[in-house]
């Protein structure tokens, strides 16, 4: 049955894809059209990097990231709960998992949220890859069921072929391994061995390599067979392989590549959900009367479509907005609960077994023409138990989700375990990671191994040549060492990266839907001059100090660390008053701020102010650690007796 090529727009063409009936050999062929399979599905992959990556010669990689992860990656939720809250009968069968899940994740993520934990991140983590899996699988049924070439041997080898292949590109992405691993420690997972990471990185190699060679023998054996073979199918998972591996392995920008990946993921989404929606509307299913008025054959409804998708999306640009500490966790929690219930209810409502989904899809007769009597019969036993007993089946999924998320908090709750540890273990599992070494930098600053952290600084900016983190942090450490030349030197390199910065905003996305070591590897401006500041300040030249403090005031004016270093540098100035004036601001913004008490007392006390001195003395005796406390001690022991 020859097709013509039409200009039709997408609902106009999803609407003739999907025919009150179909023969067998227009059930062989395309999920809509040639044309739209090979935009949404098959070549969505190769149409969204042409279209995006160009982006980084006029966006910088965090501007791409926060418009990928708003308009897509969380807007794609919105066509899930479209069909989930918009289909009457798939509302009915599983009225309670779609009233109780929301609140229920929600408090979770609040907890966890406001205890700091990480557990829940990484359950997402490991979740997005099955749910990205399941969709990719997904369509490959489709595909060989509209070819007719429905086999359960088929089946399974593309389910092993699949999952080899997305993992083993996750384990061979130093990125994207380093981050699963990160957010597995922070959960309190025990440390694995790096020479284990690189054993179970090569082996997951070379069971996909063999696999790989039995899969291509296995069609290569169907086609000299003369049975069918899906070339759809096979051309959908080539791409999306080499994608994969292009934007997770190849590309040097994970942080583009990651959200560009995510991107043609969603794409997909968008467009199955429509052919979906549009079939049941198309024949009268029940569904609510906005489903039924958006999924009507016209363009302006697709373009309408659209437009909520990305309403919905822009919900996640929210965080970065705020000012408010509290609301920002509840916006954060909301987002990953939407994240969270995008996964969990596509694992029941788009199961390939259920007559629903294959109807509207138009892949029943297909299905149906590869069973023998008894496998259908027993398909449709299958069909009256899930329906009869939803709920069981529910319960059981959220008891054993439920423990996941139980044991991860344990563990977490119960880590003992040095950041200094976990970052040289990272470090060595994924020593091509750039961000690996800045962070090992950050636990032995801590730990005041000051030589060691100027090398791992050295190593990250090997890897990240262009990240001004790792320059204002070597500075940072160079002048905790006394060496303020060479501070200065990595301080000004900060600073001319982030001039140059394309991204003059120092906005990042916050999102829990970005791995974390994908987030920015700029500084904030702020922060590089207070560090130059208090490199100047230690090295005698309060002036320049002085200069430094006032323009980080200007990137962060509620800061209180930077107020009170303008407020000591007058009074290293002599300009004791105008010293006073700014500590006072200081410790109006954070009224438990030691050293800005103890640097306020010293002022009042050098004007002969005693009884306020010791007021802010006993204040920084109350507030600081054992270093402040002592010297708040010995100073109000210098200062003249009350009258």
């Amino acid at each position: 049955m020859a097709r013509k090529k039409s200009k039709a727009p997408l609902a106009a063409q999803a609407a003739a894809a999907v025919p009150a009936a179909r023969s067998p050999q227009v059930l062989a062929g395309w999920i809509i059209s040639p044309f739209w399979d090979s935009i949404l599905f098959i070549g969505a992959p190769l149409v969204v990097i042409a279209g995006f990556l160009p982006l980084r010669s006029v966006m910088s990689s965090e501007r791409i990231a926060i418009l990928l992860l708003a308009f897509f990656t969380f807007g794609h939720h919105f066509p899930t709960f479209l069909r989930s809250y918009g289909d009457t009968e798939l509302f009915r069968r599983f009225r309670w998992r779609f009233l109780l899940a929301p609140p229920i994740l929600f408090c979770a993520a609040m907890w966890f949220n406001s205890r700091d934990l990480h557990g829940l991140m990484l359950f997402v983590a490991a979740w997005d890859i099955w749910h990205v899996l399941m969709q990719q699988y997904g369509f490959m049924r489709i595909y060989d069921s509209k070819a007719g070439a429905i086999n359960a041997l088929t089946s399974n080898l593309d389910w092993a072929f699949a999952i080899s292949w997305y993992v083993t590109l996750i384990a061979t992405s130093p990125h994207y391994s380093y981050n699963l691993l990160d957010r597995a420690y922070a959960s309190g997972l025990p440390v694995i061995d790096p020479a284990t990471v690189a054993g179970t990185r090569y082996g997951l190699q070379v069971l996909t390599a063999l696999l790989t060679l039995a899969y291509i023998g296995y069609h290569l054996n169907l086609w000299r067979l003369g049975r069918p073979v899906s070339l759809k199918k096979l051309s959908l998972m080539g791409i999306f392989l080499a994608a994969t591996f292009y934007l997770y392995v190849v590309i040097d920008d994970f942080l583009v590549g990651f959200t560009i990946w995510s991107a043609f993921h969603c794409i997909q989404y968008y467009g199955i959900v429509w052919v979906f929606n549009r079939g049941r509307v198309e024949r009268q299913s029940p569904v609510t009367s906005f489903v039924r008025f958006l999924f009507r054959p016209r363009w302006s409804l697709a373009i309408l479509y659209t437009g909520l998708i990305f309403a919905y999306g822009s919900f996640n640009l929210l965080p970065n907005l705020v000012g408010s500490e509290l609301l920002s966790r509840v916006l954060m929690a909301l987002i990953f609960t939407s994240n969270a219930l995008h996964y969990y209810y596509d694992g029941f409502i788009w199961k390939m077994r259920d007559p629903e989904t294959r109807e509207f899809l138009d892949i029943a007769s297909a299905e149906e023409t590869g069973r023998d009597a008894f496998t259908a019969a027993w398909a449709r036993v299958r069909r009256v138990a899930m329906r009869v007993q939803p709920s069981r089946h529910g319960l059981l999924q959220a008891s054993y989700l439920g423990g996941a998320v139980v044991l991860l908090a344990v563990l977490e709750l119960s880590d003992v375990r040095s950041n200094l540890i976990v970052s040289e273990s990272l470090a060595a599992a994924a020593p091509d990671v750039g961000i690996a070494h800045y962070n090992l930098g950050n636990a032995l600053w801590k730990e005041g191994k000051l030589d060691r952290a100027i090398a791992a600084y050295g190593r990250a900016l090997e890897r990240i040549p262009e990240s001004s983190k790792v320059y204002n942090n070597l500075g940072a450490v160079l002048a905790e060492k006394g060496d303020y030349e060479a501070a200065m030197e990595r301080f000004e390199q900060a600073l001319e990266l982030r001039r140059n910065d394309m991204s003059p905003s120092e906005a990042t996305s916050r999102s829990p839907l970005l791995p974390g070591s994908a987030h920015s590897t700029a500084a904030r401006m702020s922060l590089i001059h207070d560090h130059y500041g208090d490199a100047l300040s230690r090295s005698q030249k309060p002036a320049r100090a002085l200069d430094h403090y006032r323009e980080a005031l200007k990137y962060e004016p509620y800061s209180a660390k930077i107020q009170a270093s303008i407020g000591a540098t007058l009074g290293d100035l002599g300009q004791y008053e105008d010293g006073v004036k700014e500590l006072r601001k200081a410790v109006a913004l954070d009224p438990a701020y030691a050293t800005a008490h103890m640097n306020l007392a010293s002022l009042l006390a050098y004007l002969g102010d005693s009884g306020q001195a010791r007021r802010h003395y006993k204040l920084a005796f109350q507030n600081g650690d054992a270093r402040v406390r002592q010297a708040a001690q010995a100073a109000m022991g210098q200062l003249p007796s009350s009258p």
